[in-house]
């Protein structure tokens, strides 16, 4: 493999690993900072929001010859700000605490948009996409593991607690930090003479989407299945501790096992067990996931909910590379890190609705949860067997490169 890519693998893991530390327990941290699950809930839905219009000026102002400087200020932010929200721990300044939470939040989508950009300039193809995935999967829920080991240890003279977790992230992400700086992307990137036209990359990109029925599907597809993740999974280990009973550390250690599952599941997927014909592949990752929904509602049993709540986390990391990697490489320079952040506006849109739903339904109960959920995987289903349907059809002749 190549010593730059390595080197952005090595960052995406870092990335990633302080992502488990931080986000883990950050909710139970939110309520020791005296905010509610409907606060929690309306806080992380409205950050799912300013995420879209941050990923649209970003994707209008930053070119792939600007990733690098641009992926370092965003590391920078995210590892200043999470130092900051450490600082203020029991202060009770919560308007402050929401706010650079929304900033950490924001920062961080845009820092993993840009993140298979910098690796596509290197090498682009759907293995790559899906390896991407599954490194920040596993290295994700290795922070997790960290969490979960050292909560309520004593590390020298400190004691490790909820809030122990933002100083460790904000070493890990100016760790990161440290290593871009000495990575070289630029020699990668063709800069191209400056165009006349003066349109926004993001509205030449949305021309050329218009006439392209199987990106329009893709993002129907993206928006719908977003949506309905989030009405169950949006807050995780709130649900488990809050309409399962399970105590913090037993939802945190479930919550971890299942997603180190999920990681070495996604990696002997992508290499041993993809199924020839897609519409079995999207199957096992869609029409499964609608059926235990369906199920949890009608049984209405504990048992059946938590079935139901961790066979998506299980199966996230995937076939990606049939669900995702071939919508994304149909995109090639600048054109794919526009796509990338639209793509990312898309999925976010679609989580700041789940999100709200779902702290909307965990205050009245867990079933109606699984309600919305229901109702919009039907969406997802639909449109991904539409949307491979006319992949099929187009690469008879070919795969269309876009841009």
């Amino acid at each position: 493999m190549n010593k730059e890519l390595k080197r952005l693998f090595i960052i995406l893991a870092l990335y990633s690993m302080a992502g488990g530390v931080l986000y883990n327990f950050q909710n139970l941290w939110m309520q020791d900072n005296n905010l509610s699950i409907k606060t929690i809930g309306t806080v992380l839905s409205i950050c799912s929001l300013l995420s879209v219009s941050i990923i649209f000026l970003c994707s209008n102002l930053i070119k792939k010859n600007h990733l690098k400087k641009f992926t370092m200020i965003l590391l920078l932010i995210k590892g200043v700000t999470v130092t900051c929200l450490y600082l203020l721990n029991g202060s009770g300044l919560s308007f402050l605490i929401k706010f650079l939470i929304m900033i950490d939040y924001v920062v961080d989508v845009e820092i993993w948009a840009s993140i298979y950009p910098m690796m596509s300039l290197i090498r682009q193809t759907d293995k790559t996409y899906a390896q991407r995935d599954l490194i920040y999967s596993i290295t994700y829920y290795f922070g997790v593991l960290l969490t979960s080991f050292l909560l309520g240890k004593n590390l020298l003279i400190v004691k490790v607690d909820y809030n122990f977790y933002c100083l460790i992230t904000a070493i890990i992400i100016f760790i990161a930090l440290f290593i871009l700086i000495k990575t070289d992307i630029n020699k990668y990137c063709k800069i191209k003479k400056e165009s006349k036209d003066k349109d926004l990359i993001l509205s030449k990109l949305v021309k050329i989407i218009h006439k392209d029925r199987i990106t329009c599907v893709y993002l129907l597809l993206l928006i719908f299945g977003q949506i309905a993740y989030s009405s169950v999974l949006a807050m995780p280990i709130l649900l488990l501790t809050n309409s399962l009973d399970f105590l913090p550390a037993a939802a945190s250690n479930l919550y971890l096992c299942i997603g180190i599952a999920a990681s070495v599941t996604g990696f002997i997927v992508l290499s041993k067990l993809t199924f020839k014909n897609d519409y079995i592949n999207l199957s096992i990752k869609y029409v499964v996931r609608f059926i235990l929904f369906l199920l949890a509602v009608i049984l209405n049993n504990k048992i059946m909910y938590l079935i139901a709540f961790l066979y998506p986390l299980f199966i996230s990391q995937s076939y990606t590379h049939i669900t995702d990697a071939p919508y994304v490489n149909r995109f090639k320079g600048d054109y794919q890190l526009a796509f990338c952040n639209l793509k990312e506006m898309v999925k976010y849109l679609g989580s700041s609705i789940g999100t709200f739903l779902c702290g909307f339904a965990l205050n009245i109960d867990i079933r109606v949860n699984f309600m919305f959920a229901s109702f919009f995987v039907i969406f997802q289903v639909v449109f991904s067997f539409y949307g491979l349907y006319l992949r099929n059809k187009e690469e008879k002749h070919g795969r269309k490169q876009l841009g």
